[in-house]
């Protein structure tokens, strides 16, 4: 039987999986997977987290939607979560390669403490990024989110398109 902290693990597992499926024949993905990983601070706990993303593209002019998974280990705690990001490119303000976009996130937000019982919310957060776009056609970005609503107070995210 698979415990519940290995849950966030075969999530990740299946997102990457589920995108390597929709390869085309030249092994180009329509939606560019990523890895992320960085540092949480949320009230008193310090955690490092890691995850994966989809980049799937502009729903309308300049608004992009980025699910992700993440899983934050640290301070005798658990913490994965699934975000559904909605950024807003700032198109007119960049120039050559780099980027800036900013926008907010909801979240279904898993918490496992190593003494006591796990429980489940909903988070909101703000974010903002910069983007580069390099010479081998892959995209990184950083990233700093703040919680507004039962999410983690800070994070700082760096993360790599790697398809």
């Amino acid at each position: 039987m698979i415990r519940g902290r290995f849950a966030p693990l075969l999530a990740i597992a299946t997102l990457l999986c589920a995108g390597a499926a929709t390869a085309q024949g030249d092994y180009e993905l329509q939606y560019p997977i990523g890895v992320r990983a960085g540092y949480t601070s949320w009230e008193n706990v310090g955690q490092m987290h890691f995850g994966a993303h989809v980049a799937m593209g502009e729903v309308m002019e300049n608004i992009s939607f980025t699910p992700n998974l993440e899983l934050g280990l640290g301070d005798n705690l658990t913490v994965a979560t699934i975000n559904g990001d909605l950024t807003w490119s700032f198109s007119e303000m960049t120039t050559g390669a780099w980027g800036l976009y900013a926008g907010g996130s909801l979240g279904l937000i898993w918490v496992d403490p190593e003494l006591g019982d796990a429980n489940t919310d909903l988070g909101l957060s703000a974010l903002a990024g910069l983007t580069r776009h390099f010479a081998n056609g892959h995209d990184g970005f950083f990233e700093v989110r703040a919680g507004l609503l039962d999410s983690p107070g800070l994070k700082l995210t760096v993360g790599y398109n790697l398809f």
